[in-house]
């Protein structure tokens, strides 16, 4: 026969079991939080909820506590880019404007203008990849004070030096396929050139422009390799007597699913010193890119001419001012002409409908 005291001690041990249960489910959620927090190097936590202990003795049940956990992977980066900013609208243009870091007045000047979509729908965004000012502290402490200010300068841990411009180039690349995923095309445009965005989203969303597959700018075919100067190879480097096709640096576009192709390609070890080219090469091996000269496309002096895209060079302020007015008139008067035109079309058509 069993002693009276039994059924006591026994409950006393499973009340004892199942505060146990509950103190190490707390605990593991406070040990996997901490580890969580520590390692955000590797990972970050999105979302912890942590839900109430509710303990009910007397029914020998207990809910216990919760922890949820949605745990996203940082991508890993290829090249020397830093930055995780992410893109928080969706563009039909995504413009990379390849600047100097002491270029404060010219970064300026552009955000003023022509960087920024006016409308509520934003069809176009413009940031500046950037690189490290070496051996200047005081204005890498400029550019991370700017970078708060704005929120468009997208970094990497490269020195800037023109020898470099391929590193920024793959930065800036890997930077929109991976935090920036929502673009049509992407423009790669120096920061002396000035961009007409109506006029060029106006042409890529014409039914003639191909909406993939494309690299359109002022183009070279056949261009011949130069062994001297400040763009000149040795065999060593490339073993040809001609470049493939590839568009000049100072602007050209490519549909966003060149640049992701071109991102899996890249070599971050040692690439090809002229960026430009170097993007003509790789765009050789993926094959089935159309390469496509375009006259809006323009070098030049300082003057608008309609159906311009982009103009090199636009050497001052006041120049870079001229153009952006004389481009609006002219995006003024074409708006304009279209609800005259649409209200033609309504007019005629209501009268059309009377007969």
């Amino acid at each position: 026969m069993r002693s009276p005291n039994c059924l006591p001690r026994k409950a006393n041990l499973l009340l004892v079991l199942r505060i146990g249960s509950i103190l190490t489910v707390s605990i593991t959620a406070f040990i996997s939080y901490e580890f969580f927090t520590q390692t955000k190097g590797l990972f970050y936590v999105t979302h912890i909820s942590m839900g109430q202990s509710n303990v009910s003795l007397h029914n020998n049940y207990s809910k216990t506590s919760t922890l949820i956990t949605t745990i996203q992977e940082e991508p890993n980066h290829r090249t020397y880019l830093i930055s995780r900013t992410r893109c928080k609208e969706k563009v039909v243009l995504l413009i990379l404007v390849f600047t100097a870091p002491a270029n404060f007045n010219r970064r300026t000047i552009i955000r003023k203008t022509w960087a920024t979509d006016p409308s509520l729908k934003i069809r176009w965004r413009s940031v500046f990849p950037l690189g490290q000012a070496a051996g200047d502290n005081v204005l890498n402490k400029k550019l991370e004070a700017e970078g708060m200010m704005y929120g468009d300068l997208i970094r990497g841990s490269y020195n800037e030096h023109y020898q470099n411009l391929t590193f920024k180039t793959q930065m800036g690349l890997e930077w929109a396929a991976k935090y920036c995923a929502d673009f049509q095309f992407l423009l790669k445009a120096d920061d002396d050139v000035f961009i007409n965005p109506y006029a060029l989203i106006d042409h890529l969303r014409i039914p003639d422009t191909p909406k993939t597959n494309l690299y359109t700018g002022r183009c070279r075919f056949g261009s011949g390799v130069s062994r001297r100067g400040k763009n000149g190879v040795t065999w060593e480097e490339y073993n040809k007597t001609r470049y493939p096709p590839f568009c000049s640096g100072p602007a050209y576009v490519l549909s966003s699913d060149v640049v992701y192709k071109l991102v899996e390609m890249f070599d971050v070890k040692k690439p090809f010193k002229n960026e430009d080219v170097y993007i003509g090469m790789l765009v050789e091996k993926i094959g089935g890119v159309r390469v496509m000269v375009h006259r809006g496309f323009r070098y030049g002096q300082c003057k608008h001419i309609p159906g311009t895209f982009s103009l090199h060079r636009a050497p001052t302020i006041e120049c870079v001012e001229e153009l952006f007015q004389e481009a609006m008139s002219e995006r003024k008067e074409y708006e304009l002409a279209q609800l005259r035109s649409a209200r033609i079309l309504s007019y005629n058509g209501t009268n059309t409908s009377r007969v």
